[in-house]
């Protein structure tokens, strides 16, 4: 079977069940027909089942809701919906894999709507963390990605796609690539995407980044076949992770301007006195400002760092090389490191370390990123607001 074909012949008839709608003079109705065109499509079996479509909005982990979204991906088997009606449906960000906007004529002015939506949604990315159970009591966190923001349009409006794509290089100017959007399709006209350093393509909302420039191709009547397959793949390459819903009745934190999920809240011994206490924004600045100038470091490697060798059951780990943030201003040794008498037995029996070292650390998700944090390179108190609960 000739597959570009028989794509060039189902984009001649979604063209044709589009111009049918157009026929409708209700601006509501007939944008609803239009993305019902698109749905169909989807919903033809081009998309695996776990893959659903909804519409409406989606509301994030720190009091944040999307705009009207025309076409939500989510997740069918795992998902929920937190409000379903007609009208309206409300879905929780975990389980949003992106959304799509439908237009039917995309001019400067629809192309800017469709980018301040998908910004807003990209924003809303989930800053809680993913941990999965690797065995003998290791737990493996990553943080979760950032949900995909698409626009599909029917036809342009009197303009080509070398303006619209000059038009997204300018708005992008003024926006961070975290809110950048994944893919842009004209139907019969061609799409327009980001390339990467080497001219790779970068369809995925992790693999955007400064170096990332938007490139526009005529694909023709092949604009939806390549549409159809990055939709797909974006999809594909995306771990979810469960939807947490506890999450939205404790949402993550609001440390200063930082958005901090993890173990920020720890209990400390300060004077004698065990008191609870919060990660500062002082110590989260500190934490950030070090890591960024420093680069970052595959999972397996903090490992190594730590204890000299992979833990036992570890070295085929999915993600093991995975890249995080790695805390250690002060050069501290690993625990295999230490000298004879650095591990000693307390009172209660318990082994006490007596030197500073890397074994024991706490896992953060700062703004979406994710950090590997030594507790012995925190300094107490001075790192930590004590909770109002335990002042005196």
């Amino acid at each position: 079977m000739d597959t570009r074909s028989l794509f060039q012949q189902i984009s001649k008839k979604m063209h044709a069940d589009f111009e049918i709608s157009a026929q409708i003079r209700h601006s509501g109705t007939k944008g609803t027909a239009r993305e019902n065109v698109l749905r169909e499509f989807l919903k033809a079996g081009r998309l695996p089942y776990k893959y659903a479509i909804g519409s409406g909005e989606v509301v994030g982990r720190v009091k944040d809701t999307s705009r009207q979204c025309d076409l939500i991906i989510y997740d069918r088997e795992n998902g929920v919906t937190l409000l379903r009606d007609e009208s309206v449906q409300v879905y929780p960000i975990d389980c949003v894999y992106g959304i799509v906007e439908v237009k039917s004529s995309l001019s400067k002015a629809e192309l800017l709507d469709s980018l301040e939506k998908i910004k807003a949604l990209k924003e809303m990315k989930p800053h809680g963390a993913i941990n999965k159970a690797m065995g003998s009591g290791w737990t493996m966190f990553h943080s979760r990605p950032r949900p995909f923001g698409m626009v599909f349009a029917y036809a342009l409006a009197q303009n080509s796609l070398n303006s619209l794509e000059q038009n997204l290089a300018e708005w992008e100017r003024a926006n961070p690539p975290s809110s950048w959007p994944n893919y842009i399709c004209v139907l019969d006209e061609g799409t327009i995407f980001h390339h990467g350093k080497p001219f790779e393509t970068c369809i995925d909302s992790d693999t955007i980044t400064e170096g990332s420039w938007p490139i526009s191709i005529c694909y023709a009547e092949d604009s939806l076949f390549q549409f159809y397959c990055a939709l797909h793949d974006a999809c594909a390459h995306m771990a979810l992770g469960p939807v947490e819903l506890m999450r939205y009745y404790e949402p993550a934190f609001r440390i200063g301007k930082y958005l901090v999920d993890g173990r920020v809240e720890l209990g400390l011994i300060n004077q004698g006195v065990e008191t609870q206490a919060r990660i500062s924004e002082k110590a989260i600045e500190k934490i950030v400002t070090w890591c960024k100038a420093h680069g970052k470091l595959t999972w397996k490697d903090t490992l190594l760092k730590r204890f000299g060798c992979l833990p036992a059951g570890m070295e085929n780990t999915p993600n093991i090389n995975a890249k995080v943030y790695f805390y250690n201003p002060e050069n501290l040794p690993g625990f295999h490191e230490l000298g004879e008498n650095a591990l000693t037995i307390n009172e209660s029996g318990q082994p006490v370390l007596t030197e500073k070292c890397l074994a024991h650390t706490v896992q953060l998700i700062i703004d979406g990123e994710s950090y590997e944090v030594p507790l012995a390179s925190l300094d107490v108190p001075d790192d930590f607001d004590l909770l109002p609960s335990t002042t005196a």
